[in-house]
């Protein structure tokens, strides 16, 4: 049985976030292959995170395409990837999170603007506010059948 190709992916985060975010995605969805991560702390120096990341990709099988998620908007992680946006086979995401990563995860088959539509549907529905008063309604709601 031949396995479909997936989108390499790359996950770059300020401390072991991204890692520990993959740790616990493959909980859920199971090991992973075609997938490397980079850690920046305050003491790395840029040039040498350059040089990590690019061998980091280089072990990457990136002919379907490269999905790079780092975690904020205009930290380290974001911009050093950044300088990784070559080509059209390479999509850039920020703001990872556990339901976004998982949704990555398990649609790896299809192609950039796929998961880019993905990514964005999941991230903007991956985030609710509840209080207690949510769940005092809520229980009042399910007594007033």
């Amino acid at each position: 049985m031949r396995m479909e190709k997936q989108v390499a992916l790359f996950i770059m985060t300020h401390g072991n976030f991204g890692k520990a975010a993959l740790e616990s995605a493959e909980l859920i969805v199971g090991k992973q292959t075609n997938c490397a991560e980079q850690s920046v702390f305050l003491v790395d120096n840029v040039d040498e995170l350059k040089k990590q990341v690019l061998e980091k990709i280089k072990t990457l099988d990136t002919d379907k395409g490269l999905l790079i998620l780092t975690d904020i908007v205009g930290g380290t992680p974001t911009n050093l990837a950044s300088t990784l946006l070559t080509d059209d086979n390479v999509l850039l995401a920020s703001g990872l999170n556990l339901p976004v990563l998982l949704e990555v995860l398990m649609n790896r088959d299809k192609d950039l603007q796929s998961l880019k539509a993905i990514i964005l549907k999941t991230y903007s529905n991956g985030m609710t506010i509840r209080t207690y008063q949510d769940l005092q309604e809520d229980d009042e709601d399910e007594y007033s059948l």
